[in-house]
């Protein structure tokens, strides 16, 4: 995973919960998070986690070569429309 990101728009509970799973280093440490956390805002981890993992992988495709798999299910879609 990259080493920065940027997300924009978030609340301050938003940006709490995104630094405290920034800072779990294994599945269980964000379990643990989940079970230390109020379910009200479970919805909220569940967002801010994935807004990081999105924005890490907008770090990574730059160019199509990068989801070379991605191009070619687009083709194979295209050529199933075109017929």
């Amino acid at each position: 995973m990259s080493n920065i990101i940027t997300l924009f728009g978030m609340n301050e509970s938003q940006r709490w919960l995104a630094e405290q799973a920034w800072l779990c280093e294994t599945f269980e440490e964000v379990a643990d998070l989940m079970d230390a956390i109020d379910e009200t805002l479970h919805h909220d981890l569940y967002l801010v986690m994935e807004l990081i993992f999105l924005a890490d992988v907008d770090n990574i495709v730059i160019t199509k070569e990068d989801c070379i798999d991605a191009v070619d299910i687009m083709r194979k879609i295209e050529h199933e429309l075109d017929a």
